[in-house]
């Protein structure tokens, strides 16, 4: 019976310290965690870049994924997630992490995100090593999703004008000049977005023709076309070798000022374009002057072809006569060949014309016509006709030429008209004279003088039977006139 006793205090004892032991272990606990709340903390976007880089050190990023830390490898996909299984999680690059460190494990009594309130995206912040690139740049934008604890983290990349940038082969790569953003979006709508201007560099320039011709006056655009057609940097020059010849302005036009050759230069982005030009004088007038344009057959006339202007570049021309009353003799002369009419006609080699008519008369014919019509007009009367008499001719032909230089019956040194009767040794007991100037036509030079009293009187008067005729021509082919009666 004693050592029941015994054994049964032993057991008491055992069972009072051992429930001491457990209170003790359970104030402990509950007072760590009193002193150690697991409260999340939210991260600086530096911060998400560095969690990130740690979270999955060198893991490959998408083009989504990518953390601001994360700037060597170019992205692969057009949508991003990130890690939700973790609140407070700064990683983007799609490794799981937690704010404790890299690498650490949640315990099995933390809460599942579940059954958390969402966290959502305010703020999107997207970021580019340059914003200003050349063409054929890849470009790897860095997105960092606010706040970093958010509950959906899935982003795209979009681009404003896909001919600048462009997603090619799951990078995205500068395409084309000028400027475009990319986008990075949200689930929940929220945007950032970074503008980037490509830069394209000119290639080569082109003028098209190599070599043109101009006249002076004239005025011209240059038309250059640049490779590539979307180059940025196209800051034009243009300049001429010689401005006495040709000037061209900022926008590219010429002006032909002068005869000459002159090599107009365009530079566009460092690149350049020659153009040779020839600028020539155009001929803007052409006349023909002859000595006299009334002329005696048998005779011989000289003509003046002027091109204007003096300095015209081309100054040739033809020539060629219509009629068969000329000939043409050398540059500058014609014969006479019989009676009628021709025209000289020139034409210059940039079409322009100019002509004169030339009259050529036989004055041995008019004379004997008008004797004719003097007959005819007695023989209306009945008077008998007048014969010639060679002597008496040629008094007539004498006077018809002094009444050129003094249109009287008086001769040019003041003497009576009948000396040159008296000079040519014209036998007469009567005589008389009737002249005339300026009519065209033996007709209307003896219509004329039987409109005229005095004048008719001489042709009826039945005392004379001789009659010498004389025909003159002055130099602005005027006709003089004149009949010489003897009994």
């Amino acid at each position: 019976m004693q050592f029941s006793l015994s054994s049964h205090n032993a057991f008491c004892d055992y069972v009072k310290r051992f429930l001491a032991t457990t209170l003790t272990a359970i104030l402990l606990i509950g007072l760590a965690a009193c002193l150690n709340p697991n409260v999340p903390h939210e991260p600086s976007p530096s911060e998400v870049a560095g969690n990130a880089a740690e979270a999955n050190p060198g893991e490959a990023a998408t083009s989504t994924e990518t953390a601001l830390a994360n700037e060597s490898a170019p992205p692969k996909e057009s949508t991003g997630k990130t890690d939700t299984t973790t609140p407070g999680s700064a990683g983007v690059s799609g490794g799981a992490t937690n704010a404790s460190g890299a690498g650490d494990s949640l315990s099995s009594q933390q809460p599942s995100a579940s059954l958390s309130e969402p966290v959502f995206v305010d703020r999107v912040i997207i970021e580019l090593e340059n914003t200003v690139v050349v063409k054929g740049t890849i470009l790897d934008p860095n997105v960092a999703i606010l706040p970093a604890d958010a509950s959906d983290k899935q982003f795209t990349i979009s681009s404003s004008n896909e001919n600048v940038l462009r997603q090619r082969y799951g990078y995205w790569t500068a395409v084309g000049g000028g400027t475009a953003d990319l986008v990075a979006t949200t689930a929940n709508g929220t945007t950032g977005r970074i503008t980037v201007r490509v830069i394209v560099y000119v290639e080569s320039v082109s003028l098209g023709p190599r070599d043109m011709s101009m006249d002076r006056g004239d005025r011209a655009t240059l038309a250059p076309v640049i490779f590539p057609s979307d180059a940025t940097e196209t800051s034009t020059q243009y300049s001429s070798s010689d401005e006495s010849v040709v000037t061209v302005s900022g926008d590219g036009t010429m002006h032909a000022v002068g005869a000459g050759t002159a090599v107009v230069q365009c530079m566009i982005g460092g690149k350049s374009a020659d153009c040779t030009v020839t600028v020539g004088v155009p001929v803007t007038g052409v006349t023909i002057t002859v000595n006299r344009r009334t002329l005696e057959i048998g005779t011989q006339g000289s003509y003046t072809i002027q091109i204007s202007p003096q300095d015209a570049t081309d100054k040739t021309y033809s020539i060629d006569v219509s009629g068969s009353a000329i000939t043409l003799m050398g540059e500058d002369e014609f014969s006479c060949n019989s009676s009628g009419e021709a025209t000289i006609n020139v034409t210059t080699s940039n079409g322009l014309t100019a002509s004169q008519t030339i009259t050529v008369i036989d004055l041995v014919a008019y004379a004997d016509e008008v004797f004719r019509l003097t007959n005819a007009e007695r023989a209306k009367a009945g008077i008998p006709a007048l014969s010639s008499m060679t002597a008496l001719t040629v008094t007539a032909v004498v006077r018809a030429n002094e009444t050129i230089r003094s249109f009287s019956h008086d001769r040019p040194d003041g003497r009576s008209c009948f000396t040159a009767f008296d000079e040519n040794y014209v036998p007469y007991s009567v005589a008389g004279e009737n002249i005339a100037m300026g009519q065209r036509t033996p007709t209307e030079v003896v219509n004329g003088w039987m409109n005229s009293q005095g004048h008719k009187e001489n042709i009826m008067n039945a005392e004379f039977g001789h009659l010498g005729v004389g025909v003159a021509l002055d130099s602005n082919g005027r006709l003089y006139w004149s009949q010489n009666f003897t009994d």
